[in-house]
């Protein structure tokens, strides 16, 4: 075992040597470098795959059922759950808490923007979730609606009956 454990470190020895004085990480290419005018190029060439300077981007308007809007500037390849994320962070709640809907339907979080048939321009209504929401999807648990509904029905009943203490938390 201690043999081998000399072996590893001769190795990792030897590859630093390699490495050493090679100079430092080249400067990124600049803005626009390598994209084509609509055709594909490189590995993807003639395999079908889509060209990544044809990435499209359109504005939504996401509007609270307070009447507030705000814009969202999104990729029609990103998912669903990434917008979600946009607007929590614009309107300072998790994720997890946003419902985003268009003409009604919950948009599914796990759709791209281009799969939920979304255009520029489009205008959805966002729902902000109680905080208990955000809580259990920090902790990786999707409760069904009706636990979380008689979850706020107990803690209203209990705060009415003057039986809870309020938590302050500390806002970062």
């Amino acid at each position: 075992s201690s043999r081998f454990t000399r072996q590893q470190t001769s190795f990792a020895s030897k590859a630093m040597s390699k490495a050493a004085g090679k100079g430092s990480v080249p400067p990124p290419p600049p803005s626009g470098y390598g994209k084509s005018a609509g055709k594909a190029s490189g590995k993807a060439a003639g395999k079908g795959s889509q060209d990544k300077s044809s990435v499209t981007f359109i504005k939504v308007v996401v509007r609270r059922l307070t009447g507030e809007e705000i814009s969202v500037q999104t990729e029609l390849d990103m998912l669903i759950q990434n917008v979600r994320a946009s607007v929590g962070a614009k309107l300072g709640v998790s994720a997890h808490r946003i419902k985003l809907l268009n003409d009604g339907e919950v948009l599914n979080k796990n759709a791209t923007v281009r799969e939920s048939g979304l255009e520029d321009g489009a205008v959805l209504t966002t729902i902000v979730l109680p905080p208990v929401y955000g809580a259990l999807g920090h902790a990786g648990i999707s409760a069904p609606d009706e636990v979380i509904s008689a979850k706020m029905e107990l803690h209203e009943a209990l705060s009415e009956a003057g039986k809870l203490t309020p938590v302050h938390t500390a806002k970062a």
